[in-house]
């Protein structure tokens, strides 16, 4: 009787994953989640202390600079990268020439939030980001 071999070659690791998609892409769109999720965490703590405020552009600029930081990243790694990426990035940085050039007391952090959970939200339904 033969014995069988084991093809360890295609072994998945335990960790669930989207369809066609590497480990390390998976991460780094988690990555990318949890930046967007951190920039409205810091904002917040800064809110608490009244001796800091922080421009009206700076939540924006700091979406866009994750949102096309990653875009950039994962293109340049021939990953695909989701249409919804580019155009919240976009949209961001919109935010941020319209808050400079056009109306500078208007703080965008609300429009921010619905872009960034926008962005979290399709990514989670789509299963790419």
């Amino acid at each position: 009787m033969a014995k069988r071999r084991r093809n360890t070659q295609y072994r998945q690791s335990s960790a669930p994953r989207t369809p066609g998609k590497s480990t390390r892409e998976a991460q780094i769109e988690r990555m990318t989640w949890f930046f967007l999720v951190l920039i409205f965490a810091l904002v917040q703590l800064l809110a608490d202390n009244s001796s800091v405020t922080l421009p009206g552009w700076f939540v924006p600029m700091a979406g866009s600079v994750v949102l096309l930081g990653s875009g950039i990243y994962q293109y340049s790694r021939r990953y695909r990268v989701s249409p919804v990426t580019w155009l919240g990035g976009a949209l961001l940085l919109f935010f941020v020439v319209l808050n400079l050039y056009a109306n500078f007391n208007r703080s965008f952090v609300g429009e921010s939030l619905l872009v960034f959970a926008g962005v979290i939200l399709a990514g989670l339904l789509t299963g790419e980001t």
